[in-house]
């Protein structure tokens, strides 16, 4: 049973939608912190035609996007050959699932240990064995998370052929980390052993808090090193493996101030949150023997990924799926006081198609049109015409019920008419036209919302998103005017000649009036009618009535 989803917001927030132009992906921020995105669609309207009808297509994702994704792996020297095979094989069904729809992904990969180690974007589809080698490269000496993530974020804002919706960072690490910047730094926090020390590594976390547990609340242990780190700044700072500063951070007074740990993993949280700010970004935690003994690295690289556990396959449909199954659109077509928009209920008028392909279309019943089949012999897709006041609906709505995944890589576009059933036919020009409603023009909106309720690859549902709102116009033409008949002036008549005999005399005849005072009031009327088509006009332009 098809099921319509309550639409009472979708006519109070109709006025807000007013003037948007194309939606595409975009990220906010949510309560939690997190990135909130919106999905890339668009709504498109050719102008009205001889009959009164424009063709109206919503298009998931938004018709004029690019199908290229960037993908970017900031690989830890530590990732087990186990992940990085799971890694390679996500790719590699990535691969054949593009193969073919024209769309491409490219691939970049930053192995990082005490230095980042960056090797560019390589297409998918023609790169994967250079790609392969790239993930599979071995190194060493220390940890440095805070320079991968910097170099990862720098690959995806340089290409700026990409939008940001479709870039993709991809953390994988187990969190143990004591060096950060560019160039490996580290604090000179110095600790009572035998003797004074400086000594950077994993354990610095334990000489300070007493064993190597995580905090009870990363949010308030970041919020106080955070403090610690800014109120130090670089006063304490040394090349790591370099020589030590003339100023220290002496023993009684290091539980005040951020080791190279504490920084390093400061770092590495304002950078990830930095990059995730802007595009997906995924932590993925990589189990290692250090792991199990320095628990606080896997506990921060949890806390990064927001507490949800992270899979290759999430990622990958995250990356080919813009929406799930469930998906459903209600567009309510426009009417005001002044103009009226119906939907051409026919199967004829009706298109969908997915990646440029039309799909097979039936009718269903009633005010019912199925496109394409699944495996089961349902329809993938549904469009259900609701004439105004049926099935709760306030107006006249159409329902597009999304039965299937819907790929980032094959936009899915519904095509169908409406009809301006009462056009004015006084002379004058009527609307502006905007194609995609990105212009904020006023009047002749081919429709009153479009909403999108999505269902996200995870399966849960999204909140309500709004196409934007298109504009037509239509011209009326003048009448063409009769001809204007010639005013006749008589001629006078021809004078006898003179023959001498006596006669009354001869009366020269006036000529007759050629219309002095009709020529003014002519001229009277058409200014007057000059005046009232002017101020009709600006009305019409504004308000778009008749």
């Amino acid at each position: 049973m098809r099921k319509i989803r309550n639409i009472d917001a979708v006519f109070l927030a109709a006025l807000l939608a007013a003037g948007s132009g194309t939606a595409v992906f975009a990220a906010s921020e949510d309560a939690a912190g997190g990135t909130e995105w919106q999905i890339s669609k668009s709504k498109t309207a050719e102008n009205l035609d001889e009959n009164m009808e424009a063709k109206v297509t919503l298009s998931l994702p938004a018709a004029e996007e690019q199908l290229v994704s960037d993908v970017v792996f900031v690989l830890d020297k530590s990732t087990s050959p186990a992940l990085e095979d799971q890694a390679l094989g996500m790719l590699q069904n990535l691969k054949e699932q593009i193969d073919g729809t024209g769309a491409k992904v490219k691939v970049g990969v930053v192995v990082f240990d005490r230095k980042a180690n960056v090797q560019g974007f390589m297409d998918l589809s023609t790169e994967y064995d250079a790609i392969e080698a790239a993930v599979r490269v071995e190194t060493s000496s220390g940890t440095n998370t805070h320079a991968g993530l910097l170099a990862g974020t720098r690959l995806l804002d340089e290409d700026t052929e990409v939008d940001a919706a479709r870039k993709y960072l991809i953390f994988i690490s187990d969190g143990i980390t004591y060096m950060y910047g560019e160039e490996p730094t580290a604090v000179d926090w110095q600790f009572m052993a035998d003797s004074l020390q400086t000594f950077v590594g994993p354990d610095n976390w334990s000489s300070r808090y007493g064993s190597n547990d995580a905090p009870e609340s990363w949010d308030v242990w970041l919020e106080k090193i955070g403090g610690e780190v800014e109120a130090d700044d670089s006063l304490y700072d040394y090349p790591y493996g370099g020589t030590f500063p003339d100023t220290f951070i002496p023993p009684e007074e290091n539980q005040n101030h951020a080791n190279s740990v504490d920084k390093a993993l400061y770092l590495t949280y304002t950078a990830y949150k930095d990059a995730a700010s802007r595009y997906h970004c995924y932590a993925m935690t990589a189990n290692t023997n250090k792991g199990e003994q320095y628990v606080w690295g896997p506990a921060f690289m949890d806390y990064l990924a927001g507490g949800e556990e992270v899979d290759f396959t999430g990622i990958q449909n995250d990356i080919f799926y813009l929406l799930d199954a469930g998906s459903q659109v209600i567009d309510v077509m426009g009417k005001t006081d002044a103009y009226d928009f119906d939907f051409v209920n026919s199967l004829d008028a009706l298109e969908v198609t997915v990646g440029g392909t039309a799909l097979g279309k039936e009718v269903l019943g009633e005010n019912s049109y199925g496109f394409g089949k699944k495996e089961d012999g349902s329809s993938q897709f549904v469009v259900t015409y609701i004439p105004e006041g049926q099935e709760g609906v306030p107006e006249e709505s159409i329902i597009w019920d999304i039965n299937v995944p819907v790929s980032s890589f094959a936009p899915v576009q519904l095509t169908y008419k409406v009809k301006l059933v009462n056009p004015c036919t006084e002379a004058g020009t009527y609307g502006q036209y905007d194609p995609d409603g990105s212009l904020g023009y006023e009047g002749l909106y081919t429709n009153n919302s479009a909403v999108l309720y999505p269902v996200r690859t995870d399966g849960t549902e999204g909140a309500p998103e709004w196409f934007g709102m298109p504009t037509v116009s239509y011209t009326v033409e003048e009448p063409d005017e009769p001809p204007v008949e010639p005013t006749v002036t008589p001629e006078a008549p021809t004078p006898a000649p003179d023959t001498g005999t006596t006669s009354r005399p001869a009366v020269k005849a006036e000529p007759a009036a050629t219309g002095d005072h009709t020529d003014g009031i002519w001229m009277v009327l058409l200014a007057g009618a000059a005046l009232g088509a002017v101020l009709c006009l600006k009305k019409k332009m504004k308000r778009s009535g008749c």
